[in-house]
Order: structure tokens, then sequence, then C-alpha cells
């Protein structure tokens, strides 16, 4: 409730006054309490310190001019006001004493009070004593000594945040040092005012919370950060008035404001919060932060937010955490020649003479504050409408939106909201949802209640310049997108150490939803192998991985909790779910889990409990939790070895391990050295033999070791994990090996599509870590010549890809260069190269064939083969000396790389001014991307210093710039250089982004394998800030992984791929 001026301050004062008058004679009561007044005004202690303040908001306000008086009751009163300081004096000081309250001892080594605070002149939050507020009356005193208990173990301080409220316990420590909020106040609702200022970037702001006391408290601590807080007013409720605040100040450690009272709330009562501020609209990608565009040769300016996971506090004071939901109600005021969008429809619009206006927003439902969001741009927009009535908003560029852009995103958005309401059976919450395209943003979208805001690059689509590859990605990024409507916006994890239970859901159906869209592409099935599965296994075969839902316990967790193994294995552990339970009874579980918490907050138990009642009910009793504890409390994953019982016919042994790449760094890690991981594995499995597969059987594999039955044909072979639906490898003896290679060079369609392509990256990752002969997987890639399916391409592409960058800078590459060309050049010379451009109506017949054909030409050019890299000379010359572009868009990005790397600088400038000219965003990525596949040194170098310039780069992109260098192989030195001259200034920029700076420094360091880089990274590491050190060990251990295979295996590699070619 907004309060007006120190009204509660003068209501005291009034009641005060009353009680003297019973005691005083009538006609002296009036000059009395003038006197009194004048003396307090004039001889409070305190009175100096407070400063010049609002009308009506301190001691001084209202003072008359003193009347006659008889000196002897002059002396009096003077006597006696003098003896009433010196006893609250005295009373203070022994309180003061008693309770330890000390303003120094507000920050760790801040002997002036707490540090850092922005210098914003006389409204900023000053060091020193609590600065009191000039609105509230009272005191201001030194903030001390209660605090809430520490926080206790995740699951008690989960449980206690849901509802239960806190222990009662005296507040013993500051509870403005803790990571968590103390969890005595909830926010009920938000009344946000803001002013955007977009000449200089600035905004002020006004935000009025109701809060509810659930826990008796002298403290209101909440999360801000960036703000300079001009005012602090606490209020119970009309009839009661203010609540004395004795100061406020903010602290910088753990980005809270603690408001310091002059008394304690009272348990369950509610109280009324007002901070009036004022931050900055940042040049950076967090917060509330500004980005541009240019629209006839005019620069644009726009404002937009990223608050996910902890960055709403740089916009607003604010409880900052996922369970602290509340409902909202924004206005934004701005200048007229700029539209707002929030959450929720506009309700009203007030227009002003000066050419301002200012939108008031609806009410939105109970949310969490990370995906509140707003944005203030001069864009245009097209719409349409779902079955349901969600008014669908796509907002751009105007130029974008004139070209028709944004169209084919719209129209998807409309299809997937009809579908996840038929799936669920929960409705769209919300009268509409905007999708807006942004030049700059730190990721690819963020999934913000009712206004989902976009990185142009994985949204905006130009029909005539679009691969389908690049259509693939703008489609899953959107499907992922209106999935968190669901899974993250309306049921929303309690904590962030289970992000994964609305990233990993948003991955899994990203496949789900797809295959909706375009039901012939078979993405669940089987591109999910691919771009999931065997993508974070490579990841979490790592002895630094984590657990998918790990404990976050201070602030630098939150951020690393946010990677592959949040998103990506926690998909892939989803799809096994999904897979044992049948995907009907997975599904009605998901929709009773979504209708028993909506609008409210669920932990990974309330999944298990919800899915295992599911399962009951289809008279199946299986303990979900007790399954799925093991996959998500554990790092890494299992490999199944199963091995053929000699001694026993029709026996086999069956065991279980943790997989890991490099064995030795399993026993450096301390937490792995102790530690015997087991899993319940549900391993599917059949035996098959040249022409014949029997029904797929299911083994529930608990121990280290068991033995099984099963009738064993000779000849026949067996096959474990099918269509790996499990989260885990599968080994086999030699003999079974040979076995399957056998079939699959046979009669390879005798093995399904996913089982093909499961068996050439198990493989392959089996034998990188030593588990497998070197040998074995590129044996199974000798079938490829006859592979007519997509997938296992694509699986053999990717499993290469390392392997390649291994081997790039050796003397003897040459041989294991020969040795893929002569597995592609049979496919490569059956498909060919495509001869007419795609449109939409083809996209969906085309998609297996056009995808097969770019995967083999790829690989052709990128190994060598004379006919690729001939045709794609041919192709960029004719477009340079034609100035028209006629390469098919399906692989115009292998053309531009194969063009840029074999020839002359030329072609190299040309390519640079097309990323200049360009405006189709699909086109921009791909033609940057190209000039990074440079042979010249000089030209990798310009290019490197060019991408931290903004005006030539976009920030998100400049990352990608560097990691393509470093996969060039002229180029990994330079990128490794430069990554450690301009570490400082990459961390500046990135280093509070998710994701950016751990992709940085993987994508920098994961080809290094020499003792020298090993040494320069290990250097590197003693000096530099100690920042992602989670990132830089990881990088560590790849690197030292990739050193000790080069050791270990390189020779026998070599060998082999020697007498291969000669026979």
């Amino acid at each position: 409730m907004a309060l007006d001026g120190a009204r509660g301050a003068r209501d005291e004062e009034s009641r005060e006054k009353k009680k003297k008058k019973k005691r005083r004679k009538k006609e002296e009561e009036e000059e009395g309490e003038e006197e009194e007044e004048g003396a307090e005004a004039g001889g409070s202690p305190s009175a100096a310190t407070m400063g010049d303040g609002d009308a009506g908001g301190r001691g001084l306000a209202g003072a008359r001019p003193r009347g006659t008086e008889r000196p002897s009751a002059v002396h009096g009163r003077l006597v006696l006001a003098f003896a009433v300081c010196i006893v609250a004096l005295l009373a203070v000081t022994a309180l003061a004493v008693l309770l330890s309250l000390r303003f120094d001892g507000c920050g760790p080594g801040a002997p002036g009070g707490a540090p850092g605070l922005p210098a914003r002149g006389g409204n900023a939050s000053l060091p020193g004593p609590a600065r009191r507020d000039p609105q509230a009356g009272g005191e201001a005193s030194t903030p001390g000594a209660p605090a809430a208990r520490p926080p206790s173990d995740a699951e008690r301080e989960r449980e206690r945040e849901r509802e239960r409220g806190p222990e009662r316990e005296p507040e013993r420590e500051h509870p403005w040092t803790h990571l968590r909020l103390p969890g005595h106040l909830k926010p009920l609702h938000y009344n946000l005012m803001l002013t955007a200022f977009m000449d200089n970037f600035t905004f002020s702001g006004e935000v009025n919370v109701e809060i509810a006391c659930t826990n008796r408290t002298r403290y209101v601590v909440l999360h801000a950060s960036r703000v300079a807080v001009d005012k602090v007013q606490l209020a119970e409720d009309r009839a009661a008035g203010a609540v004395p605040v004795a100061g406020f100040f903010l602290y910088p450690q753990t980005q809270v404001l603690v408001v310091v009272l002059n008394r304690s709330l009272d348990a369950h009562r509610n109280y009324n919060l007002k901070v009036v501020y004022s931050a900055l609209i940042e040049n950076e990608l967090l917060g509330f932060f500004r980005s541009s565009y240019v629209l006839h040769g005019e620069r644009r300016f726009l404002g937009v937010t990223q608050f996910s996971p902890t960055h709403a506090r740089k916009a607003f004071p604010c409880f900052d955490e996922p369970i602290y939901k509340a409902t909202f109600k924004i206005s934004i005021k701005h200048q007229a020649t700029y539209l707002s969008l929030s959450n929720m429809p506009v309700e009203t619009s007030v227009f002003e003479e000066d050419g301002w206006v200012t939108d008031h927003f609806s009410q939105t439902p109970l949310m969490s504050t990370y995906y509140l969001a707003w944005a203030i741009c001069n864009f245009t927009y097209r719409e349409t409408t779902t079955k349901s009535g969600v008014a669908v908003r796509l907002y751009a560029r105007p130029d974008a939106i004139r070209r028709g852009s944004g169209d084919y995103a719209l129209h998807i958005t409309k299809r997937l909201i009809e579908f996840y309401e038929d799936y669920f059976k929960v409705p769209y919450s919300l009268p509409k949802l905007d999708l807006l395209a942004v030049p700059k943003h730190p990721y690819a979208a963020m999934e913000n209640w009712g206004l989902s805001i976009f990185v142009e690059q994985r949204i905006l689509l130009d029909p005539s310049v679009s691969s389908i590859s690049y259509l693939l990605d703008v489609t899953m990024v959107i499907v992922h997108e209106i999935c968190h409507q669901w899974f993250g916006d309306l049921v929303t994890p309690v904590w962030w150490e289970d992000v994964w239970l609305k990233e990993g859901f948003a991955h899994y159906f990203e496949f789900v939803g797809t295959d909706y869209l375009y039901p012939g592409w078979n993405m669940e099935k089987q591109r999910f192998l691919t771009d999931v599965l065997h993508e974070v296994m490579l990841l979490d075969g790592l002895a630094s991985s984590h657990p998918v839902s790990q404990e976050v316990l201070q602030a630098t967790d939150i951020d690393r909790v946010f990677d592959w193994i949040a998103y990506k294995k926690g998909a892939a552990l989803i799809r096994m779910l999904a897979n044992f339970m049948g995907h009907s009874v997975f599904q009605r579980g998901l929709q009773d889990y979504l209708t028993i918490h909506k609008y409210g907050n669920a932990a990974r138990n309330d999944l298990w409990n919800t899915l295992s009642e599911a399962l009951k009910r289809n008279g199946k009793f299986v303990n979900i939790q007790e399954v799925m504890d093991q996959w998500t409390l554990q790092m890494g994953y299992p490999v199944i070895t199963i091995l053929g019982n000699l001694t026993a016919e029709n026996r086999i042994i069956i065991t279980q391990q943790h997989f890991i790449y490099d064995i030795s760094a399993k026993t450096k890690a301390l937490q792995l050295q102790n530690n015997s991981y087991l899993w319940q594995i549900p391993l599917t499995i059949v035996v098959g033999n040249r022409s014949h597969v029997s029904s797929e059987a299911i083994i529930w594999v608990s121990n280290k070791s068991e033995h099984h039955r099963i009738t064993l044909d000779k000849g026949s072979w067996l096959l474990g994990n099918i269509n790996q639906t499990g989260y885990f490898r599968v080994n086999y003896d030699l003999r079974n090996w040979r076995l399957l290679i056998d079939q699959l060079i046979r009669n390879h369609q005798v093995l399904s599509v996913s089982n093909r392509a499961g068996l050439i990256d198990d493989a392959f990752s089996l034998a990188r870590a030593g588990y497998l002969p070197q040998h074995i997987p590129l044996e199974i890639i000798r079938y490829l010549s006859e592979e007519k399916d997509f997938l296992p391409w694509h699986a053999a592409s990717r499993a290469l890809y390392p392997l390649d960058k291994l081997l790039d800078r050796m003397e003897k590459y040459n041989v294991f260069n020969e040795y893929i060309l002569k597995q592609v050049a049979t496919t490569y010379i059956k498909l060919g190269w495509p001869k007419n451009n795609f449109n939409g109506s083809l996209v969906q017949a085309s998609y297996q064939h056009e995808e097969l054909r770019r995967e083999v030409i790829m690989l052709a050019c990128s190994f060598g083969n004379k006919h690729c890299h001939q045709q794609a000379s041919t192709l960029i010359s004719d477009w340079i000396s034609s100035n028209r572009n006629r390469i098919p868009l399906n692989v115009r990005d292998i053309v531009y790389c194969t063009g840029v790397s074999l020839l002359d600088e030329d072609v190299w400038e040309f390519i640079w001014m097309k990323f200049h000219s360009t405006t189709a965003v699909s086109e921009k990525k791909i033609l940057l991307e190209a000039l990074t596949c440079s042979d010249d040194r000089n030209l990798l170098n310009r290019l490197l210093n060019l991408s931290l310039n903004s005006e030539v780069v976009l920030d998100q992109d400049a990352i990608d710039v560097i990691i393509h260098v470093a996969r060039n192989p002229h180029g990994r030195d330079l990128a490794w250089k430069f990554f450690r001259d301009k570490w400082k200034i990459l961390n500046t920029r990135y280093g509070e982004a998710l994701f950016m700076n751990s992709k940085l420094i993987s994508g920098v360091t994961e080809f290094l394998n020499t003792e020298g880089e090993l040494k320069e990274l290990k250097n590197f590491m003693k000096t530099y800030d100690g920042v992602a050190a989670a990132s830089f060990l990881r990088a560590v251990e790849t690197v030292e992984a990739n050193v000790r295979w080069k050791a270990l295996y390189q020779d026998e590699l070599f060998q082999w791929l020697g007498k291969a070619l000669r026979h």
C-alpha cells in the first residue's frame, strides 16, 4: 500500500499529546506542547544526523512560534525535558550494549557499515551508520542483533518454505549474510511502477509489496542489486499506520536490501513495504538492459529484461527466489514514440501532454520473479488466435515483420499452444502470449510467462535464405519455450537444485512437440539420440561431472546448475522414465502433476509420487523415487557389460560400473575414490541372427554383477539398451562385437535405425575410454557405404569429429583422413549435390533425405574429397562473379566455409562484406562462421580482435567466433592465446551469463592435446581470479584425457589404419 509521507510518525506524536493533555491544565497544554516540540527538535541527539526531509517527514515539521510563558514554568519544562532525554539516552545505550547492536557489524571488514554500496549522490544508500528513512519517524539506530538461523539441509529448508513457515527461533545472526532469504516474510502482491528514460538509459521505480509475516522479526530482508534506494517505508494498515523504520542499507555480498525496524513485526500479520529507487538500463545482457538495431540508417534502441535466474533484483527490490510466488501489477511510463510490453495485456493507457504515456498492465496470476518481464521498444507485430482464444503476437523490427520473417514462428506457436493444452489437459493460463525477437540476448530464448523473449537468430526465419537445419533450430527453440509456460511458469521448481524439473522437461518436449508438427521426422525416437543423449554422455563421462540434482549452497552454485547436465541429462532421464513406464501412463502422470501443483512450486519427490500413483492405478507397483534417486542424486552413468558364460550354456554375466573416459581421473577425484556407484537399470535386450531378431525383454539390473539365463544359438548375438532408451552404455565380449559387425555388413536393416546409431556411438566412446580396441568402431563404420538413413551417418559424423580434432595436427593424419574418405566416397557419389532450393511445402517430405545428403557432403568436404572441394569453389566463384547467390540453401554453410578455406583473401573479404550487408539473421550467422574457416592466420587474428567490437559482432556471437577459430587447426593456438590475453574482458562481459563462460572455456580448450598446452592451461589457472572454477577443472580433465589417449592409443590406431588401407 502506498504511504502518505510520515503519517505514522505524526499519529504517534498526536497520541502522545493527548496523554499529556490529561495531566496538564487546558490553558498551559498548547504552549507546553509547543515548547516540548521545540526542545525535542533542537535537543535530540539524533536530530542533527537526520538531514533534510520532505514536508511532514521529521521532528521539525509543524513547529509553531513559541508563546509567552512564566519563567518558572519554562524552567520546569526545560528541566523535565532534559531529564527525559537523559533517561531515554541511558535506556537506549543500555539496550544497545545488551544486544550488541553496532552498525560496524553489518559487513565483514566494513567498520563504517555496509561496504561497496553504489554512490548515487545524496539519494544513495550511504556507508557508515544505517541510513535513516526520512519519512518514517523515530530514531536511527544500529542494525544488529537478530538474525535468522542458518539454513538447514536442503530438504528441511524446502519443506519449511512450502507454507509450514519458519520455526520460532530467536534471530541470533545477521540474516542478510546467508545465501537464502530468512523466510520470516513472504510476498503476496507487488505494485511496480516504472519510468524509463530511453534518452539517457536510466529508469526510476516505486515498488509496493504486500508481505505476510510468518515469524516475528525486526528486519525486512529482500533482494536488491545495482539499484540506488532513495526511500523505504513500511506500514501495517491504514488504521495502525506506519511501522517506524530505523534505517536501511544494501549488502552487496548477498545482493540484499536490509530494512532495520524500531520494533518487531508480528507473526501472522500483513504489512506493506514501499521502496523508491533508481537504476541504469545497463549496456550488458542481464537485468533490465538495452539493445539496438539499425533501420534506414538510423540506430534505434530498446530496453528488455532477462531475470533468470537471479537478476530481477537488478530491476526492482524483490524476494528473488522461485519459492516466493506472488501476483504483480505493473505500470510503465515511457515516451509515446515507444510501446511497452509485459507478461499481461495492457489494461489502460494514460497519455500525457508532454509526449509521455503510462501503460497499466493487468494483474498476473501467482508467479516467481525470474519469469517476470517487460520491454520498451518501437517494434511492430503480427498476430493470430488459438482455438481457446489465446491471443498470440510476434513483435520484431519493422523491416523483419514487413518481410514476413516472423510468420513461421507465429504459425507454429499457435499450433503448439493447442498441442500442449491437449497433451497436458491443462489450459494455457494467460489471455495472451507475446513473442519478442531482440537483436541482443544472452540466451537463445527466455520463457517469461506471457512474454517470451528470443534472440533474433532463434525465431526469425526468411524462407528464401533459410536451410532445413536452420528451420529445425528455430522450431525446437520455440517448442522448448512454449513448454515452459507449463513446466517452469505454471509449476515452478522449489529451488535451483531441481532446475532440471523445468529444463529437462522442456528439452525432452522439444522432440515430442516437433514430432507433432512434423510427424515424419521421428525426432523423439531418432534425432534425440545424436543431439541429446550422445552429446551429454560425453560431458557426464568426466570425473568432474555432477548429479542432475545438486545442492546449491552458495550464490555461484546457482549459475553452475544451469548446464547441459540439467538440460540434456534431465531430458534423457525423463525419456528413459517415459519408456519404462509406458508413454500413456507417463502422460497421465504429468497431467496429474501439473493439475495438483499449478500456480505453485514442486520438488522432484512431488513428481516421483505422482508418477508412482499413475503406475499404481495401472496395476503396476514401482517406487519411482527409489529408482530415480539413483539417477538424479549420483553423478555420471553406468556401462553395462554383457559377457557370455563359457562354463554354463545359455547363461550370461551382466555387470555394471561407473563409466569414466579417463580412468586416471577417477583415482584423482576425491568424491569417486570411496564411492561404489550402483543404479537400478532397466536393461532391454534382444537376441538376433542374420535374418531374425527376438522380441524385446527387460531385465532390471541392480547389482554389480548378475547371472541371467538367455537362450543363445550358435552364431546368435545379443543387443542391449534397445533403441537407446536407457541412459547408459553397453559393452560386450569381443565375440559378440564381431557378430554385430558382421550383421551390419551383411544386412544392417535387421537392426533398427536407432540401434545402428547407438552401436556406433557406444563403440567410439568405449574405445576412447579404453574399454575396447581402437579399431572396433572404425570396423563398424565400414558398413556405412550401404547405409541409406540419416541417423547412423549423423552418429558417425559426431563420433568422428572429436577423434579428428585429436589427430588433425599430427604427421600421420592423412592416413586417418584417407580411411574416412574411403567410407564416404560411395554414398557421396550416389547422393550428389542438391539441385534446387526448397520451400516450406517440401520440408516435410525432404527432411530425412536432405539431411543425409548434407551430412555426407559435409564429411566429404571436411576430409578433403577433391570433387567436393571443386564443387564448393565453383559455386562460391559463381556467386562472386554474378553477384547472384545460387548456392543451395541446405549446404550454404558448407560451401561458404570450404570456399573461404581453399580460396584467397578476396573471398574472405567478399564474405565479410556480405556479412555486413545482409539483414537476414540466418544468413548473417553462417557468413560469420564461414570467416573462421580461413587457413590464413593473419585473417583469423584479425577476426578474433574484431569479435570484441560490439558494433561489428553482437555480444552473444563473439563467443561462437572464438570457438570456431579454436576448432580450426590453423587457428587453435591463436584462439587459445587470445582467450588467455583477453580473459579479463571476456569474463567481465560473460561471467554472470549462464552457459556463456563455460561454453567459451570448453570450446577453446576441448581439443588441446599436447603436454605443452596442458601445462599452459594449468599455469593459466594459477594466475586467474578463481571464477568459473568448475569449468576450468573440467577443461583440465578433458585435456589430460586427450594427452593420455594420444600416449596410449594413437600408435595402435595408426597401425590398424595402415593395414586396413593396404587390404
